[in-house]
């Protein structure tokens, strides 16, 4: 046999051997989709520092290690995204032709992932998409809780998610996340999550995938006004209020010669950068010891809150390496839709509330009494009345959103005359001699 000949058998024999593997390990199928969707998780491997080269698109605002994900191009419906092809024509392509792509230096993987997750990869590719317009559309048309979908999620679903499906703070509620992305959904329904150890319920058919889908779109959502009041509390202090380890390095995006550069867990505050009055460097930070030259948040207001997550996960701020999914959301939520223009209750020249301080008395005695006392002095670390006084954007916030870690009620929901009363008088409020 010459050489050629020899060579030729090797391939086709190579080819058929990856071919038999993808037509025979669903384990290997789903694990593949898990790689699709974060191959870093899955593999606990780590994403290089910088963006993938190959991802072009300045439109949107993505972190450098999402850059390196599948569906970051490809999409959770596999047709493409942010203009790149998609991968749903290529379950024809030779498999070892499929796997000598993800090496190319459009994806440069070659380093990233070993041989083994490069076959589940393309075992995936090759034998486990879907068409995922066709199960969303299906879905629509089904009854919530056909063929005991309730069931299956209360007995195989809920012990992790819980039965309404908002357990889990690393990912979103699960009824919004089933209405609002539901090729996502039935991404991670058929082949589990990256890197932990939910069941694929790919073997279970697409029926049953199609009528979870349906039945999870009944589920609740988050809570929008709790979701803002706690984004309001992260904003305070995430780190104080998530109980997570204080950070030890200065953020990097806080000036080195602004005055608190040497108190790193002040520099990792949202209110330390852009102020109580979210107004940054064109409000009451523009000058004194928090000021930074950073701008506020307040021209995101309104804005959409994906915008503002991505914002917030993007290699200028770094939560997403020290924030969960639904702290990150709720940050987002209170970006977009807590913040109140300031100056309609406090006048900027004076400090002092527009409400009546009369007024505000019986609302102090009933409301916030039982644990600052009277006079403000309980609880509070320091006397009420000076810090009312001192920075009243700073009691104002606190007001409408809580303490972080703390019990206190949220009072952004009822009328704002009442708050704008209440801080009134606890400016009127003296200090003990």
């Amino acid at each position: 046999m010459n050489r050629t000949v020899f060579s030729t058998l090797v391939a086709l024999i190579a080819s058929l051997a990856v071919s038999w593997a993808i037509a025979s390990d669903p384990a290997s199928v789903v694990r593949g989709g898990r790689l699709y969707d974060n191959w870093s998780a899955e593999t606990k491997g780590r994403t290089p520092n910088h963006p993938n080269p190959a991802f072009k698109t300045r439109q949107v605002r993505v972190a450098a290690a999402d850059t390196w994900r599948c569906v970051e191009c490809h999409g959770w419906d596999y047709k493409g995204k942010h203009g790149v092809v998609g991968i749903s024509g290529r379950q024809q392509i030779n498999p070892v032709a499929m796997a000598a792509l993800l090496k190319d230096a459009n994806h440069a993987y070659d380093e990233l992932l070993d041989e083994h997750d490069r076959l589940d990869l393309v075992n995936f590719i090759a034998s486990g998409q879907t068409d995922m317009h066709r199960l969303v559309e299906s879905a629509r048309r089904t009854k919530p809780g056909q063929a005991n979908s309730d069931k299956i999620f209360a007995t195989v679903c809920a012990a992790c998610h819980g039965l309404a499906g908002d357990r889990l703070r690393s990912i979103a509620p699960l009824g919004d996340s089933a209405r609002q992305r539901p090729f996502e959904v039935l991404h991670v329904a058929l082949n589990g999550h990256p890197g932990g150890n939910m069941p694929a319920l790919r073997t279970l058919g697409e029926d049953t995938v199609v009528n979870m889908l349906a039945f999870l779109q009944t589920l609740p959502g988050i809570q929008l006004a709790a979701s803002i009041a706690n984004g309001g509390r992260l904003y305070d202090d995430w780190q104080i209020h998530t109980g997570g380890q204080r950070q030890a390095l200065p953020h990097p995006a806080y000036p080195s010669k602004a005055y608190y550069a040497n108190a790193a867990p002040e520099t990792w505050r949202c209110k330390e950068c852009h102020g109580w009055d979210y107004k940054g460097n064109q409000g009451q930070y523009a000058k004194g010891n928090h000021a930074t030259g950073i701008k506020g948040i307040r021209a995101l207001s309104g804005g959409e809150p994906d915008r503002t997550i991505g914002i917030l996960r993007s290699d200028t701020h770094l939560y997403g390496a020290v924030l969960k999914h639904r702290d990150l959301q709720d940050l987002a939520n209170f970006v977009s839709h807590g913040q109140i223009d300031m100056d309609t209750v406090i006048d900027p020249r004076t400090g002092l509330s527009r409400g009546d301080a009369s007024r505000g008395v019986a609302h102090y005695r009933t409301l916030c009494a039982g644990c600052h006392g009277l006079e403000g002095h309980f609880v509070a670390k320091r006397h009420l009345g000076k810090v009312s006084r001192d920075d009243p954007w700073h009691s104002l916030h606190n007001m409408l959103n809580g303490h972080p870690d703390d019990a206190m009620p949220a009072l952004r929901e009822i009328d704002p005359k009442v708050t704008s009363d209440i801080l009134a008088h606890i400016q009127t409020l003296p200090e003990r001699r």
